[in-house]
């Protein structure tokens, strides 16, 4: 069974807080996150549906604690940056000449290093623009059960991320075979 998630992350992919305590403790405060399932996995809180805009005309959405409902995950800090993809991982756009690179979409890592065929810039993989399906940091948020352009964070939300981290944050699409 695949999985599909929503994953925030901050644009600045070295970035990292010092603790996790200040961004659980905002994103708790504003009823985005539930009670703790298990070391870094809530339950989708009280205000979620009010701070997760979903597209779309009838989108099924799973709340509540039981095994199929949406969960959140707090991953990270990890030491350095960590290229997060899936199973629909799109070739990615320069950031230079905005092209999108002749290179096929292959598992990449956050330190490799890619150049434009079209212009011949070359740079980290986490300087590309992937198209909304792969994310490059040192913490996500993971919201289990949203498909691709599904749902987008809402402004309240994004607001709390940038107050509560100093930074602004982005979004992408993860499709996880298993």
């Amino acid at each position: 069974m695949a999985g599909h998630f929503l994953v925030l992350y901050p644009k600045n992919p070295v970035w990292a807080p010092a603790s996790l305590a200040p961004l659980l403790n905002a994103l708790k405060s504003i009823g985005f996150l539930g009670a703790e399932r298990s070391a870094g996995l809530y339950s989708a809180g009280p205000e979620y549906l009010g701070l997760v805009t979903y597209l779309g005309c009838s989108p099924q959405i799973a709340l509540g604690e039981n095994e199929a409902a949406t969960t959140i995950r707090i991953a990270g800090i990890f030491d350095a940056p960590r290229f997060v993809q899936g199973a629909a991982l799109k070739p990615p756009r320069c950031p230079q000449c905005r092209k999108t690179l002749d290179k096929p979409a292959a598992p990449v890592e956050a330190g490799e290093n890619l150049r434009c065929n079209h212009c011949g810039h070359g740079g980290n993989a986490c300087d590309f623009d992937w198209r909304s399906s792969a994310a490059c940091g040192r913490v996500f948020i993971e919201i289990s059960n949203v498909f691709e352009s599904e749902a987008v964070p809402g402004e309240a939300l994004a607001d709390c991320l940038r107050e509560a981290s100093g930074e602004a944050w982005d979004c992408c699409y993860v499709r996880k075979a298993g």
